[in-house]
């Protein structure tokens, strides 16, 4: 007996200046390009902006662009109020443009790659939920997290989003646990799906010589993340006057990614601490240079406060990175031993760390042994069949109506 044939809509919505929100929604959609052979479930792409199909050019997927005008957005968010919604189905207004379009699409389930307030929209067809962290809860000190309402704006889609979904996505045990904990939610639908390196340059690519197109006088450690206030540059800010003042070591910086805010203040204290011609902001940068990036390097460096898990350590592990890390709970359950790991309240212990990377070659090869192991234990295979057993899951359920 064949099971019923389901279509399952796939929205994509982080764009490339997102960062690591791109990042991941770029490696999930490789992964299901790359294995998503099931007959029985046809996947459809979507996403609001026309910049996504070229921002996700390398996948070759075709992505409906959904548009909405102001009326219909308004539409939309009013039928999240349940007294709104019974004041439209009156007058037969219950679906909101984005509905309307998915059933025409014979539509029976929504994954949304990233947090949406779009799934409080949803009348008809149920949800997967991604859930990349719960930063305003554990970090809310900082502005991007809290100020101008953005706290509110969060606890407004997760405290309704995550309760109705069929599933929800999250990177860690640790994120499961505290998730189900905060929001109340049933376990068996909060889903570890851990996160991948996102690798998309050949490891045998032309060689390109970093320290001379970026003008680099020193060894150098690496890190690509956004200027946000969380990101926590200013700790290696710290951490390379102490080198400088204490041990007389100079360790050429390269920040990558984009500016949210925090840039110009970072540059300003590198002035102050004396060691702003270490500094070297490069913006982004051609993926053709992300490997030399990282192999060239010292360390990655990545101070953050924000989890519960982070793609650069992982690929740095691919490509025998060292890597110095937050020592958070939440990291140690993602990398255990693989990683040099920093106090976030003392710089110096990111100064040791240099000097053993720099001194102690036994150390950083068995720390890049165990970053090996961790990326050989969960692979884009297994992150694809997690996948297909959710889909699976709803599918069988799903055979039991018209």
């Amino acid at each position: 007996m064949g099971i019923k044939k389901i279509n399952i809509a796939i929205f994509v919505s982080s764009d490339l200046e997102s960062g690591g929100g791109h990042q991941y929604e770029y490696l999930v959609l490789h992964i299901l390009k790359k294995y998503h052979k099931n007959k029985s479930i046809e996947l459809k792409f979507y996403g609001f902006s026309a910049e996504l199909q070229k921002d996700f050019s390398g996948i070759d997927i075709n992505i409906s662009i959904i548009k909405e005008n102001i009326f219909q957005k308004i539409h939309r968010i009013s039928l999240s109020n349940l007294f709104f919604y019974k004041i439209f189905s009156k007058i037969r207004m219950s679906l909101c443009s984005i509905e309307k379009k998915l059933a025409s699409d014979k539509i029976d389930l929504v994954y949304f790659l990233s947090p949406s307030l779009v799934s409080q929209a949803l009348n008809n067809i149920p949800y997967i939920f991604t859930l990349w962290d719960l930063g305003h809860l554990e970090e809310l000190e900082f502005p991007e997290l809290t100020n101008d309402r953005k706290f509110e704006s969060r606890e407004l889609i997760y405290t309704k989003s995550l309760k109705k979904a069929f599933k929800v996505i999250v990177d860690s045990a640790y994120s499961k646990q505290y998730t189900a904990n905060k929001y109340n939610l049933d376990e068996k639908r909060v889903e570890v799906l851990k996160f991948l390196p996102n690798i998309r340059v050949a490891d045998n690519e032309v060689i390109i010589d970093i320290k001379n197109i970026y003008n680099l006088k020193n060894d150098y450690i690496y890190y690509p993340a956004q200027f946000w206030a969380h990101k926590n540059h200013i700790y290696i800010l710290k951490a390379i006057k102490i080198l400088r003042e204490t041990k007389n070591i100079d360790i050429d910086v390269v920040f990558s990614g984009s500016n949210k805010g925090n840039l110009r203040y970072i540059l300003n204290k590198a002035k102050q601490f004396g060691v702003d011609d270490l500094i070297h902001y490069v913006g982004f940068v051609p993926n053709s240079q992300i490997p030399c990036l990282y192999k060239q390097s010292l360390s990655l460096v990545m101070p953050t406060y924000l989890g519960p898990t982070n793609i650069p350590p992982l690929e740095a592990f691919f490509y025998k990175t060292p890597v110095c890390y937050s020592d958070k709970p939440s990291f140690r359950e993602q990398v255990r031993d693989a990683v040099f790991y920093m106090d976030l309240k003392d710089p110096n212990s990111l100064v040791e760390n240099i000097i053993t990377i720099k001194n102690n070659k036994e150390l950083v090869d068995y720390k890049v042994h165990k970053g090996l192991e961790i990326l050989s234990s969960w692979s884009e295979e297994d992150f694809y069949k997690s996948l297909l057993t959710i889909f699976g899951e709803y599918q069988y359920i799903r055979d039991g109506w018209e």
